[in-house]
C-alpha cells in the first residue's frame, strides 16, 4: 500500500514565481513580464502565481532552439 499523501508527487512539478525565475536564470519581474506577454503560462493559486517545470522546459527549448 503506497502510504504517500496523494498531493505530494504533483508538489515538486510546480514552482513559486521566486523558483521558476531562478531556474530560468531571470529575474522575478522578468518572469511576470513573459506572463505578460503570453509567453509561458502560469497558473492563479489563490493570490500567487504557479509555474508548471514542463513549461518551463519547454520555454527554455525554445530560447535554445532561437525563436
Amino acid at each position: 500500500m503506497n502510504t504517500q499523501p496523494f498531493f505530494e508527487n504533483q508538489s515538486n512539478e510546480w514552482l513559486p514565481t521566486n523558483k521558476a525565475a531562478s531556474y530560468l536564470g531571470i529575474t522575478a519581474n522578468a518572469l511576470r513580464i513573459l506572463v505578460c506577454r503570453q509567453r509561458v503560462q502560469a497558473f492563479k493559486l489563490g493570490s500567487r502565481l504557479r509555474f508548471r517545470i514542463c513549461d518551463l522546459k519547454c520555454l527554455l527549448q525554445k530560447k535554445e532552439g532561437g525563436a
